[in-house]
């Protein structure tokens, strides 16, 4: 049975959109020789290398819009001595705001939060090297995406999958964990969101032959949307390798004969 636990593949331009509805969009002056960052535009530009992306303009979307708002950002911020947050909405930007800026009390460091541009440009490339099964590199841009919103929960979800294509299923289950807890600060869809964050968890748990655990994350998801076909699948699948083992079990050195 092949089993592909590819979420994402759903979350459309319409969904990108609803989710930044609202964001904060601040801007600030580029280095020297640069195009300044703009909040909307930029959020434009990274829509259509999503697209481009979704129609198999892999390279040319990585090449082309996502490499200039990300190059766009970069400069601009190249020299702040702030901590740079880039914030979907108005409830993570609130959150983002009141975090401290450094370890140290006496030296706090500034806290600037943008809108959902930057790290979203970080998460377009980590979906296109996701499509291209380049998990190193998705995941290295994803880093850079939850380092500008470390509680944005489609950016947990997308590095969930890497891991998950890595079959490093302690990194994977950690951030569909993430996901989870994060999504009704950040998702659109907080139920549609959620249930994709339990499905990771049950496919990395019967991964790791957690099967109990992963029968109850498929059930969680089953209660948000009841009726969920990938969820009754892997369910079906779990039944089938837990009976095949048992099988094994019964047929291993000191079993009866025929």
């Amino acid at each position: 049975m092949l089993r592909v636990a590819r979420h994402l593949a759903g979350w459309g331009i319409a969904l990108l959109l609803a989710a930044c509805a609202g964001a904060p969009g601040r801007t600030a002056a580029a280095g020297s020789g640069t195009t300044p960052p703009d909040g909307d535009a930029d959020v434009q530009s990274v829509i259509k290398g999503v697209q481009m992306v979704r129609d198999g303009q892999v390279m040319a979307a990585l090449d082309g819009p996502l490499d200039s708002v990300i190059a766009r950002y970069e400069a601009a911020y190249a020299h702040t001595d702030a901590i740079v947050y880039s914030a979907r909405g108005a409830e993570d930007a609130l959150i983002y705001a009141s975090l401290p800026g450094t370890a140290n009390p006496q030296r706090p460091k500034k806290v600037l939060v943008l809108g959902p541009a930057w790290a979203m440009a970080y998460w377009a490339r980590g979906f296109a090297y996701n499509e291209l099964a380049r998990y190193d590199d998705a995941i290295a841009q994803l880093r850079k995406a939850l380092e500008r919103a470390p509680m944005d929960s489609q950016y947990h979800l997308e590095i969930g999958f890497a891991y998950q294509g890595k079959h490093q299923w302690d990194e994977s289950l950690a951030h569909y964990k993430e996901a989870q807890t994060d999504a009704p600060f950040t998702a659109a869809n907080v139920p549609d969101t959620t249930c994709k964050a339990l499905r990771g968890q049950g496919f990395a748990l019967t991964e790791m032959h957690r099967y109990d655990e992963a029968r109850a994350a498929y059930h969680a998801c089953l209660k948000l949307i009841p009726g969920e076909p990938r969820s009754l699948a892997e369910l079906q699948y779990i039944e089938q390798q837990a009976a095949s083992k048992a099988t094994e079990k019964a047929s291993g050195p000191g079993a009866p004969g025929p």
